[in-house]
């Protein structure tokens, strides 16, 4: 290294003969001097790379005021580490923990509970001075072995082993007319539920629950069970969205097992025409729950949890959820650009979404959103339009201003417990305010329905209507003012004018952790920026109407405006194994497979989980379109993938792969003017046995050289290189 150059990062030493080298785009861990990974800048738990603890949860007690839990951190690397500063972590909160025994124990106060939502994991964390940090999730009181091996086993015998609980839940318990538990994740961490008071909270309900998973069971071992297609709205309390319409167009074809799940107190009950009532099933009923184990496809404006309960209690409720032998049809209750869904994990593939699931999108924009930014696959939309958009109208005589905020999930707990001082209500208030004098009048205002009943108890409650249904205020809307509400294309779709008010933008995208898709480049609407500028654009746009500017910025992200989304929509289902009588049969020999290729050999069984498989460009499903099996897929030499239809697929189709030497295995070593690469002893030739590339991370004075095998050969080995060593 030239000595006149100064680096362009610093070190710093962390502990245990390790130092990072932090530069602007990346950190470089070191041990002892030499070289261990490189991490991006935004990734700051470079304890993780250091320490192998893991937590687990050992017991767990629900006191009158508190959560106790005892836990044990076991560590190969550090057996007999002193934990002093380490602190358990829920949500906002961290907590100081006592050792005990051979245990650990910490206290969790209810009254001390601030998380983002509904649910927050239990963590172990590691903060030291520089903002490093190590935060691992506690492990569950079971394996997540235990739990696979529980789950398949059930899967293929009686439902009384299905019953076994695999899963663990503390006891329930009350606080500030809440729920308050812990359970275990299907991946096998643990978690804290701290929501209002559920239905199935109750025990009664349990029992329904589990009366009506028996005779689901016994129904399908005897071959009595005929699988249904659900269909819901928000918490199955709405009728007036997309799945409303999807549902009417169904049955109006006759489709057979087809039901919409509706709660009896909601306000729509009774406005189901007669024609669609007799597949209309009372939500928390036998039925309800029976349909929901014997469902082959949910079709929604919502997760699958809307279906029974948000952050449901009863472990046979969570537990159907990961069967995967379902299709899952996100309808949307809106168009999807406005947050981006990078990090978002409820809205990522992978994440809250599985292989199993479809989305519904408006044009290739919004596809492009979810394959760039949520990690789907283009096989995984289908671009059609929301259904709902087809009967979206606007009255002529329509007048109301509506006040839609969307929900700040990083301050639930103040809204909760002081909302005259959450940063939610201010910024409404100061909405309201902004409304001319003359047309205060006709202000609407409709907080988030997370938070709906809390603001019905302050001052505001007076814009708030008693009963409503989104497409009667929209219906009634002359203008919308919102921060960034999907809403907004509803309300633009059908004439109303748009205001953004953008005051608060950035300090909620920070707290949220996410970016916009909107900006003032692609925004349909005026921006406001300040109140003084919000009460201007009011007037402006109270008495206008859309900009040929605007209209294009729409267009680009809603192609479709032809009243045509349903008939789309229906086109697409039709050809699928939801609907096999509508849909021909299809050659399985006709598929596109992506994913299968030459794989090193690691001793052990290949396998292609992440394999995507499409026909005609429809995604199809595992253990739903297509089954798998393997021949050969251990050893070095040719192995087969072969590929077998299901329902309206036919036939099979086998495809070929190899199984190499792994170039991992080979050694490196470095020399005056190069390298060479061996495997066993002998040296490998480049071009022939492998290729190389070389990554720059000059700025923290490292490189990769990266070796991957060709020929005989597959597998990289990666190689980090201190190029600023004296």
């Amino acid at each position: 290294m030239d000595e006149s150059i100064e680096p362009q990062y610093r070190e710093l030493d962390l502990i245990n003969a390790y130092t990072i080298r932090q530069g602007k785009e990346y950190n470089a861990l070191f041990k002892k001097g030499k070289p261990k990974k490189i991490l991006n800048i935004e990734k700051t738990n470079v304890y993780n790379s250091i320490f192998d603890f893991k937590p687990r949860a050992k017991s767990v007690s629900m006191k009158k005021d508190r959560i106790a839990i005892d836990f044990t951190v076991s560590s190969k690397k550090y057996p007999d580490y002193d934990l002093k500063d380490f602190r358990v972590n829920v949500g906002y909160n961290d907590y100081s923990f006592t050792k005990k025994s051979k245990a650990y124990h910490v206290e969790i106060p209810y009254d001390t509970i601030s998380i983002p939502g509904r649910s927050a994991g239990v963590y172990l964390v590691y903060r030291d001075e520089n903002g490093f940090i190590f935060k691992k999730k506690f492990l569950a009181m079971r394996s997540f072995m235990r739990r696979i091996k529980n789950f398949y086993l059930t899967k293929t015998n009686s439902y009384n082993k299905y019953i076994h609980h695999d899963l663990f839940y503390s006891d329930l318990v009350t606080y500030d007319n809440h729920s308050i538990f812990l359970y275990d994740t299907w991946k096998g961490y643990l978690s804290i539920a701290y929501r209002e008071i559920n239905v199935t909270d109750d025990s009664k309900e349990s029992r329904k629950i589990k009366s009506a998973f028996k005779k689901y069971m016994k129904d399908k071992k005897d071959g009595k069970n005929i699988p249904s297609i659900l269909l819901y709205e928000k918490f199955c309390g709405k009728y007036e969205e997309s799945a409303k319409y999807v549902y009417e167009r169904l049955i109006d074809d006759g489709c057979e097992n087809v039901f919409f799940i509706l709660s009896r107190d909601s306000d729509y009950w009774d406005d189901v025409p007669e024609k669609y009532r007799s597949n209309i099933i009372e939500k928390y009923s036998p039925k309800h729950y029976y349909e929901y184990f014997n469902a082959k496809a949910f079709i929604a404006t919502e997760s699958i949890n809307h279906v029974i309960d948000l952050t449901t209690y009863n472990e046979l409720t969570r537990k159907r959820q990961y069967w995967k032998d379902y299709y899952y049809i996100f309808l949307q209750h809106g168009v999807m650009y406005a947050y981006s869904l990078k990090g978002r994990w409820d809205f990522e593939k992978g994440g809250g979404f599985d292989k199993n699931a479809f989305v519904v999108v408006s044009s290739e924009t919004e596809a492009n959103h979810f394959i760039e930014d949520g990690k789907f696959d283009r096989e995984d939309l289908i671009k059609c339009g929301l259904p709902k958009f087809d009967h979206a109208v606007q009255n002529e005589d329509a007048d109301k201003i509506l006040i839609m905020p969307t929900s700040r999930n990083f301050e639930y707990s103040t809204i909760r417990d002081d909302t005259l001082n959450s940063t939610y209500y201010k910024f409404s208030k100061s909405i309201i305010e902004s409304v001319p004098e003359d047309l205060k009048d006709k202000i609407v205002f409709i907080p988030h329905p997370l938070v709906n009943a809390i603001f019905g108890k302050t001052d505001l409650e007076k814009y708030m209507p008693k009963e409503y249904s989104y497409d009667e205020l929209l219906r009634n809307t002359r203008l919308l003012i919102t921060d960034y509400s999907s809403i907004s294309y509803d309300a633009f779709y059908r004439g109303c004018n748009v205001i953004f008010a953008w005051m608060e933008k950035e300090m909620c995208l920070s707290n949220l952790g996410i970016e916009l898709k909107l900006n003032d480049d692609n925004a349909f609407a005026d921006i406001a920026y300040d109140y003084d500028k919000l009460a201007e654009l009011i007037s402006k746009n109270y008495y206008g109407s859309h900009s040929e500017e605007n209209t294009r910025k729409y267009n680009d992200i809603v192609e479709y405006h032809d009243g045509k989304n349903t008939e789309r929509f229906i086109d697409y289902v039709y050809e699928t194994n939801i609907f096999p009588e509508k849909a021909g049969k299809h050659n399985i020999n006709d598929i596109i497979v992506e994913g299968i290729d030459d794989r090193p050999y690691t001793g052990k069984a290949i396998v292609f989980n992440k394999m995507k498989v499409s026909y005609n460009g429809r995604k199809l499903i595992r253990e739903l379109d297509f089954d798998v099996k393997y021949h050969d897929n251990v050893e070095i030499g040719t192995a087969k993938c072969e590929i077998i239809g299901k329902g309206i697929y036919t036939g099979s189709k086998a495809i070929d792969f190899k199984i190499k030497k792994n170039i991992k295995k080979a050694k490196y070593r470095g020399e005056e003017d190069g390298f060479t690469v061996s495997f066993d002893g002998e040296e490998l030739a480049e071009g022939k046995d492998y290729d190389w590339e070389e990554e720059d991370y000059s700025e923290i004075g490292m490189k990769k050289i990266i070796i991957r095998g060709i020929g005989e050969y597959a597998g990289e080995k990666n190689i980090l290189i201190d190029i600023d060593k004296k």
